[in-house]
């Protein structure tokens, strides 16, 4: 005979001949070996119980030993289990799993069938929320405020999913979701080789703000919603060009034809698109053809400016023309003129010799005829 004690919060399994026999409690216990090959498991009662192989075997080999001091949650190929011990959230089980609670725990088991409940409840998501890493087997998706989100249950759309935190489970079903960003977007066509309508090869990039306004259109209207804005993007700008010379194409560079551009807006709404704008930011010639341009804007220029200085020119002699035939038909307009070119004269000269008096000075210095 010897003793074996058995701590609080521990619960020992007495096995003899490799034979589960009992579950021993708290306290001191005898054991009568007589000669019996004993052996003693000890387990903390604050763990989550038995699992693995370890549970599958204790149940399959001693069923009445186990029933008697576990709770046994057993599930089936398609259930996952929630495990509250003492009122908290503990565990969270797998498919098909095998778990033995000791008895003394308050046990509560919720169990969930993953073959026709693919969906987490609010409740169970705060469950899964606890954990640091989210499990194998649960899926979890965002919607922001600014998206759509539709779930896919084996390709097949079931709902639109609200605004909000949602988890899935996936390991039976295939689980997608598609989300949609319903802000105003961007699309850049850049380095587009388009040819005018006199044959001019000319390079442009353009730039097109849209936002999605039908979610379901936009994404069953076509297999690559963004490479068919991008192409019919590219058609439009095409179209455009083309049928416009290239002194056309640069007067009105920064705009896009209405009837072009009626017909690009149409194409959009039936896939669920609206459009916000389309700019041609720039037009870039081959390198030949821009010096050609440049000559003419010189030419342009040069001619441009000689014809100003000789409209300057033509003023400067009317107006001479006109003060000289004033001062002819007016001698005090001369005689004014006459004083103001002997005070510029004054001004400008250091040293002046005077001969012949003051009114020699007035009156023959300085004559205008």
């Amino acid at each position: 005979m010897f003793y074996i004690d058995v701590k609080e919060n521990e619960k020992v399994l007495v096995y003899k001949n490799e034979k589960l026999i009992d579950v021993l409690d708290v306290g001191r216990h005898k054991v009568f070996h007589l000669f019996k090959n004993y052996r003693f498991e000890r387990y903390d009662t604050k763990h989550n119980g038995i699992d693995g192989q370890k549970a599958i075997t204790l149940y399959k080999l001693f069923p009445e030993v186990v029933k008697k001091h576990f709770h046994i949650v057993d599930l089936s190929d398609t259930q996952r289990a929630y495990v509250y011990i003492n009122g908290k959230f503990t565990d969270f089980m797998t498919l098909g799993e095998l778990k033995l609670y000791f008895k003394e725990l308050d046990i509560k088991v919720e169990k969930v069938d993953i073959q026709k409940e693919y969906k987490l409840s609010q409740n169970h998501i705060n469950c899964i929320d606890m954990f640091s890493i989210i499990p194998k087997g649960i899926k979890k998706h965002l919607v922001s405020s600014y998206e759509e989100a539709y779930l896919y249950l084996d390709e097949k759309i079931v709902s639109k999913l609200d605004i909000g935190k949602h988890y899935f489970y996936t390991e039976l079903v295939d689980i997608a979701i598609k989300t949609i960003d319903t802000r105003i977007k961007e699309l850049e066509v850049n380095a587009q080789e388009l040819l005018s309508k006199d044959k001019v090869t000319i390079r442009c990039n353009l730039t097109m703000h849209y936002k999605i306004t039908d979610a379901m259109k936009y994404l069953n209207g076509t297999d690559n919603p963004k490479e068919y804005l991008y192409k019919q993007l590219q058609f439009a700008i095409r179209e455009h060009i083309g049928a416009m010379d290239i002194d056309e194409i640069l007067l009105k560079q920064h705009t896009l034809n209405n009837e072009v551009l009626d017909t690009f807006y149409q194409m959009c709404k039936d896939i669920g698109v609206e459009i916000k704008g389309v700019h041609i930011k720039d037009i870039i010639l081959p390198g030949d053809m821009r010096e050609i341009f440049n000559q003419v804007i010189e030419a342009s220029k040069r001619a441009e400016a000689n014809n100003i200085k000789r409209r300057e020119e033509t003023a400067s002699t009317r107006s001479l023309l006109n003060t000289a035939k004033l001062m002819n038909d007016n001698p005090a307009l001369l005689r004014l003129k006459e004083l103001e070119a002997l005070e510029k004269i004054t001004q400008s000269v250091g040293t002046l010799n005077v001969y012949g008096g003051l009114d020699e000075v007035m009156n023959n210095l300085v004559k205008l005829k």
